[in-house]
């Protein structure tokens, strides 16, 4: 199977909830093999949404990728600010070929952050999956959170932070700038 009936397997059900991929696809002029970052298919830019919506496409297809509970797995990220996406998010990629992440798992990422930005961390939630060819993979969502939703997230679990995400309005969405909700 080439890539783009791969991809297309994979992203497919995204669509009903995320509308139409966009035509194009972000591509670094130094690929991830070369130490850049990730390429993104989007969702949501050729509309002019606030937030848009990013999804790796090079992780799943990676037999050194450490395979989650769904397998194989692409980021998906909905964030205003492509620079933090295609920094962090190439960040975790990279730890994805040594880590596995999965489900409700929580990742610092105060190292790779500066101390004065307010996100911290991201709560991994899985959105969606499809086997293909015979095999499972998935689609992880990253959400930014702040350090005080981490420690939160570790004591009182993921699944009630989630709840407060949502509650406050903030859930899928990733905003650079914003202040717990806590």
């Amino acid at each position: 199977m080439d890539f783009q009936e791969f991809y297309r397997q994979l992203f497919m059900p995204l669509e009903p909830t995320l509308g139409p991929i966009d035509r194009d696809t972000t591509i670094a002029i130094a690929g991830f093999d070369a130490g850049g970052p990730l390429n993104f298919c989007t969702f949501g830019r050729e509309r002019g949404d606030r937030f848009i919506t990013y999804v790796s496409c090079e992780l799943a297809i990676r037999s050194e990728q450490r395979p989650g509970e769904t397998g194989r797995y692409e980021l998906l990220v909905t964030c205003d600010d492509e620079r933090w996406v295609r920094a962090i998010v190439t960040d975790i990629g990279r730890m994805s070929l040594e880590v596995a992440f999965g489900h409700r798992h929580t990742l610092d990422i105060g190292p790779w952050a500066d101390p004065d930005e307010p996100l911290q961390a991201v709560v991994f939630e899985t959105a969606s999956t499809a086997v293909i060819d015979g095999a499972q993979y998935g689609i992880l969502r990253c959400i930014g959170i702040t350090r005080p939703e981490l420690e939160y997230a570790h004591t009182q679990g993921t699944a009630k932070l989630l709840t407060h995400l949502k509650n406050a309005g903030v859930y899928p969405h990733t905003e650079r700038r914003r202040q717990s909700v806590l």
